[in-house]
């Protein structure tokens, strides 16, 4: 841990092990593989498996970094069947421990992202289920390896999630809680911050890594559990209209990803084209050129959330995802802050 005090957790595919550094892989406390895939009810790594003798690497810059294989993602949508029934569930999470075994991986970061998407009510339930058989069998390899196994999830912000998950109960498995908190706003909604820390003001959608974190306080998510996330990529608007800065306006395609903070510090921010802004309330910076604006973080950004992660007690930060950030400053910012904290 970072001080006796943080985790600092990154998120990276196969590709982008090979961009982690030995002074990075020095700084991290765990790092988070993805991702393995559901594929006809297991967890399927044939597209990071090339990438994965990497790790060798990586362990031998820092023997006590917790590299953990990250299951499932965001476009998944498998865990339901592969969790409906005892058989079904044995499958899939011996299918897991297999990966794990196999490449001596740290733990599991399940990211069963969202149970219910396809309106099975009954996967509320087999997410804490999955929870709890992955603990059971990563406790029982602990014990025979000699060295803790670690839980943990990516969760989404907001009362949904809330309503889809047992997070309030099945947290008791999980070490910690990688909060997703970016894409707080995209898709067809009017352009705006999409990893902001607080609530902007006089905005149509309100919402907020702040408001996400007391959301899960609420309902007796210990704080110490969360991580904040910060985002290494943007979202973009195109061809905004109806707002001066870009603010609230609104685009005909929505939000969808924009470019990588790499590409937004190096060309982008000193293209000459967009005006940068940055929300002091909302602690969020912004691109704006008269058409297209760009929601992303920044070194500014990111401290502020790390220095709420310092002042609220929380666990620590995370982010997503390593190759978008070449420049390696948002790293440092986030390493420098908790490291000062």
């Amino acid at each position: 841990m970072i001080n006796g005090r943080f985790y600092f957790s990154g998120y990276a595919t196969g590709r982008s092990l090979y961009d982690i550094t030995e002074d990075q892989a020095k700084k991290l406390t765990h790092l988070n593989v993805a991702f393995g895939i559901v594929i006809d009810g297991k967890i399927n790594i044939d597209r990071q498996r090339p990438y994965l003798s990497e790790l060798e690497r990586i362990r031998k810059y820092n023997p006590s970094l917790n590299i953990l294989l990250s299951t499932g993602g965001g476009d998944q949508h498998g865990h339901g069947p592969a969790t409906d029934s005892d058989a079904h569930m044995k499958t899939f999470v011996d299918s897991t421990m297999d990966i794990v075994k196999e490449f001596g991986f740290d733990g599991i970061d399940c990211d069963w992202e969202f149970p219910g998407d396809d309106g099975i009510l009954e996967e509320k339930y087999q997410h804490t289920r999955l929870f709890a058989e992955y603990r059971k069998a990563l406790d029982q390899y602990a014990a025979a390896r000699g060295r803790k196994c670690w839980l943990t999830t990516a969760a989404a912000c907001g009362q949904w999630y809330i309503d889809r998950t047992e997070i309030d109960i099945s947290h008791k498995y999980l070490d910690f809680i990688n909060l997703m908190t970016y894409d707080l706003r995209g898709w067809d909604q009017p352009a705006g911050h999409h990893t902001c820390l607080y609530d902007p003001k006089d905005a149509p959608v309100v919402f907020s890594a702040d408001r996400s974190v007391k959301m899960l306080e609420k309902i007796g998510v210990p704080k110490e559990k969360l991580l904040l996330g910060a985002a290494f990529y943007s979202r973009i608007w195109k061809n905004v209209t109806g707002s001066e800065t870009g603010v609230n306006g609104i685009s005909p395609t929505g939000g969808g990803f924009g470019p990588s903070y790499t590409d937004i510090c190096l060309i982008h921010e000193k293209s000459g084209r967009f005006k940068k802004y940055y929300d002091d309330t909302a602690k969020a910076p912004w691109l704006f050129d008269g058409k297209d604006f760009i929601s992303y973080d920044d070194p500014s950004s990111v401290k502020a959330k790390c220095e709420y992660v310092a002042k609220e007690g929380l666990g620590g930060m995370m982010y997503w995802e390593h190759g978008s950030d070449k420049t390696g400053a948002l790293f440092e910012t986030i390493f420098k802050t908790l490291k000062n904290s």
